[in-house]
């Protein structure tokens, strides 16, 4: 029969070892129901915690007061977990961010943009367009670019990569070599694209800490490793969520990332409770 043990006895098939998947969904903000649930990967960990205030009430009626009452003032679903699957939307959920697209000017001819007025060998320069803002010019290996740079003077003299410079074309980074020949310390770079990419490759983009929290419904749906064929799904109907802690960029094991938050009540769901239990017991 589905459900939990009611039997009123013990059975160490009720022993858990949780394993599952984790999902979550922004909220339409009209029904309060889950727009669309996404599987956010991997979930090396899932906890679920409940933080109580109270106030202990005594009776002084004998010469040692006693404690005749606890009340409880409130009550709170604290949550976390932690993700190792480090994709787009992931990281910007980390990040507290919002995404868009980043539009590489990679595709749009421009001719002697300055690189650095007074040039130190030995140092990485980001490749720059002169208009409004000064964008980064990425992906400067899509097909259909062609790029010079440039030794400014009269007449300017084309470098050499490999000679004069190293170039990081995908993130559009340059290095003046300490060995250069045509170029030398405090002389004027600059760089032209004289034709433009034939398909423009624009960037998904990250900007971190957009948003004061992530807010939605997380759906846990957990399977027992001791009983594979119970299964619960645990639905928090208002998560309240953000990144904590670290995330390592250099490490000799995975990233992980790490999220803590609350589990609210959604009045337009469950005027009651912030998360329901649902178990199945295949048979």
């Amino acid at each position: 029969m589905p459900g939990f043990n009611e039997l009123g006895t013990p059975n160490t098939l009720d022993y858990v070892l949780g394993k599952g998947k984790l999902f979550f969904s922004e909220n339409d903000p009209t029904t309060g129901l889950p727009v669309a649930l996404r599987d956010l990967g991997n979930t090396p960990s899932m906890n679920v915690s409940i933080e109580v205030e109270s106030r202990e009430h005594k009776n002084s009626s004998d010469c040692l007061a006693q404690v005749d009452a606890l009340f409880i003032t409130s009550q709170k679903l604290n949550l976390s977990f932690q993700l190792d699957e480090i994709n787009f939307e992931n990281l910007n959920d980390f990040l507290s961010g919002d995404t868009d697209t980043y539009d590489n000017p990679h595709d749009v001819t421009h001719t002697d943009v300055i690189i650095d007025t007074t040039v130190e060998l030995g140092r990485w320069y980001e490749l720059r367009k002169a208009t409004a803002g000064l964008p980064r010019v990425y992906n400067l290996d899509a097909v259909g670019v062609v790029y010079t740079i440039e030794k400014d003077g009269a007449p300017d003299v084309l470098l050499v990569e490999g000679t004069d410079y190293e170039i990081d074309e995908q993130f559009g980074l340059i290095f003046f070599k300490t060995t250069a020949v045509n170029i030398a310390a405090g002389n004027v770079a600059q760089w032209s694209i004289t034709t433009g990419a034939t398909t423009p490759q624009n960037l998904d983009r990250v900007r971190a800490l957009r948003r004061a929290l992530v807010e939605g419904t997380l759906v846990f749906r957990q399977d027992n490793a001791n009983d594979c064929g119970q299964r619960n799904l645990y639905r928090f109907h208002r998560a309240q969520l953000t990144g904590d802690g670290e995330l390592p960029l250099i490490g000799d094991e995975e990233s992980v990332m790490s999220f803590t938050g609350i589990a609210g009540i959604n009045s337009l769901v469950d005027l009651n409770s912030p998360l329901e239990v649902l178990t199945y017991e295949m048979t």
